[in-house]
């Protein structure tokens, strides 16, 4: 079994009135932030942000304001983010969420988590749930990466737009070209979590749902705003606005059907927000981590 060694780096700095740092963990700086220590108790839920792909923690600093203020909280940067250092090591979900425990666990922050996730981070928080489901005390999914995508699956909007197989076939054929380009002249902060996240969906997402979600309060944050890219990819010939409402249809269903068994499930959809919903509508995030640790609470009094 692998030795993990951790150390504090002697260095801080001010980070919105709270402590940041580097963590030292199998030799390499991770950059973490920690906030609301004096609400570190037995029992009482950390709250645990997982960023979305190649984005820092930044990105949820109005949601931390907030929710620091009665919760602990802790965030970080993975390998190549920010000032977090190489680790030489692919993100895969099992390297980034056992790395995340032993982080959490040094700075004595204990379960239960409740954790956070944009976008690609929902996969590695739905991982976290899969591997330790009983050290999880909720999971907000924050404008998620669709890990309940199946194979073949990719393909139902542009059918149901009315492209025939062929023209799918062709526009596949393209996404894997300009794939392959990014890999070879991406930055590699970036180009690390795209393979990662290519080898995930050849499998299903299967990390995503090797067991199935506890029943604990789990949410949906999903963006309804649309946003066209600047430039077009010259295969692109539909209608983006269209496609962008049909895929997100065809999404709703799917994480509105995990929802379902739950006793504190919950689905909200701004129509306003772009992806970054935390920056766009932080109140919308903070009401949701309020009400998760509101259900928590309930559920384990009931319990």
């Amino acid at each position: 079994m692998k030795r993990v060694v951790l150390m504090i780096i002697a260095s801080w700095w001010i980070y919105s009135g709270a402590h940041s740092q580097g963590l030292i963990v199998n030799g390499k700086s991770v950059e973490i932030f920690i906030s609301g220590l004096v609400h570190n108790q037995t029992n009482k839920p950390v709250i645990v942000f997982e960023n979305g792909r190649g984005t820092t923690f930044d990105y949820w600093e109005k949601v931390i304001s907030e929710v620091s203020k009665e919760s602990a909280v802790f965030a970080y940067n993975r390998p190549r983010i920010g000032k977090s250092e190489d680790d030489s090591i692919p993100p895969s979900m099992k390297h980034i969420v056992d790395n995340l425990r032993i982080m959490l666990k040094e700075k004595g922050l204990n379960p239960p988590y409740l954790l956070v996730g944009h976008s690609f981070g929902a996969c590695y928080i739905r991982s976290f749930a899969s591997y330790y489901p009983n050290e999880v005390a909720g999971l907000i999914f924050v404008d998620p990466h669709d890990f309940t995508q199946r194979v073949g699956y990719g393909r139902l909007p542009y059918r149901e737009i009315g492209l025939t197989e062929q023209q799918i076939d062709s526009i596949f054929a393209s996404y894997k070209y300009y794939g392959e380009q990014f890999l070879l002249n991406g930055p590699k902060y970036h180009v690390e979590e795209v393979k990662i996240a290519g080898e995930l969906a050849e499998t299903g997402h299967e990390e995503c749902y090797r067991n199935p979600l506890p029943n604990i309060p789990v949410h949906f944050i999903m963006a309804g705003g649309f946003t066209p890219y600047n430039e077009e990819p010259p295969f692109t010939t539909w209608d983006r606005e269209k496609m962008f409402r049909i895929n997100s249809n065809i999404q709703m269903k799917r994480w509105l059907e995990l929802l379902y068994p739950l006793k504190y499930g919950r689905f909200f959809y701004d129509s306003n927000s772009g992806h970054a919903i935390q920056i766009d509508n932080p109140d919308l995030v903070i009401v949701s981590i309020k009400m998760a640790l509101s259900d928590y609470n309930r559920m384990n009094r009931q319990n």
